[in-house]
């Protein structure tokens, strides 16, 4: 956590750095790192808000195309999404079988917001660290009609990239916000970890009552 946390803080001067070194091939740097956060469930711990932040920032400086940028990491992040649903339907019971791991727990997390929020559940966790690996996978492994899914993981995937590079695109500049920015980062995924932790936790105990009852 505490290097997830540090690549966030200093995504800025790393993909500023890869710019002035490799020029254009950045966009794929960016593709493929968008795709496996994404699309791979093994790895869910990859900086993607810092790194969409980031490039839109550079966007706004002209070090970047935003007409590019986010066209490019919408597939990324959809197709990710897609790749990572068919993990889940064709592999999940396997995850579920070893009960006691950090991955099970951590999925049946993912599977009780899914329960929750449905479908909702797979365009809304893109903006959840962690669950917008899981919860693709979950929603594979349940089964999810994939005409279902689609709409959702378009609607989400969109929604995440537009928000993260146009917030760096047109505010990353402002001297505050630059100063700040490793605490704002930070400050996020926390209101955002709680906001999931107080999500699964309501609907836990809601079911639990009317178990009582």
């Amino acid at each position: 956590m505490a290097e997830l946390l540090e690549w966030m803080m200093q995504a800025d001067q790393m993909l500023g750095e890869f710019i002035s070194r490799y020029g254009n091939l950045v966009y794929l740097f960016l593709f493929l790192i968008i795709f496996v956060e994404t699309g791979l469930v093994v790895i869910a711990f990859f900086p993607g808000d810092g790194l969409l932040f980031s490039a839109g920032l550079f966007a706004a400086a002209g070090s970047l195309e935003l007409a590019v940028l986010l066209p490019l990491l919408s597939v990324a992040t959809i197709a990710g999404n897609t790749s990572n649903y068919y993990i889940g339907r064709y592999l999940g019971h396997r995850f579920f079988q070893k009960k006691d791991t950090v991955w099970a727990r951590q999925l049946r997390k993912a599977h009780q917001y899914h329960e929750r929020y449905g479908p909702w559940a797979v365009a809304l966790s893109r903006f959840f660290p962690f669950m917008r690996t899981l919860v693709p996978f979950a929603a594979g492994l349940t089964r999810m009609s994939f005409r279902l899914f689609t709409p959702y993981n378009i609607l989400g995937g969109m929604a995440w990239i537009c928000a993260y590079v146009l917030a760096g695109f047109f505010f990353g500049g402002v001297p505050w916000v630059k100063r700040h920015y490793g605490l704002i980062f930070s400050g996020l995924i926390l209101f955002l970890l709680l906001v999931l932790i107080y999500g699964i936790g309501k609907a836990f105990w809601d079911r639990r009552r009317r178990a009582g009852d």
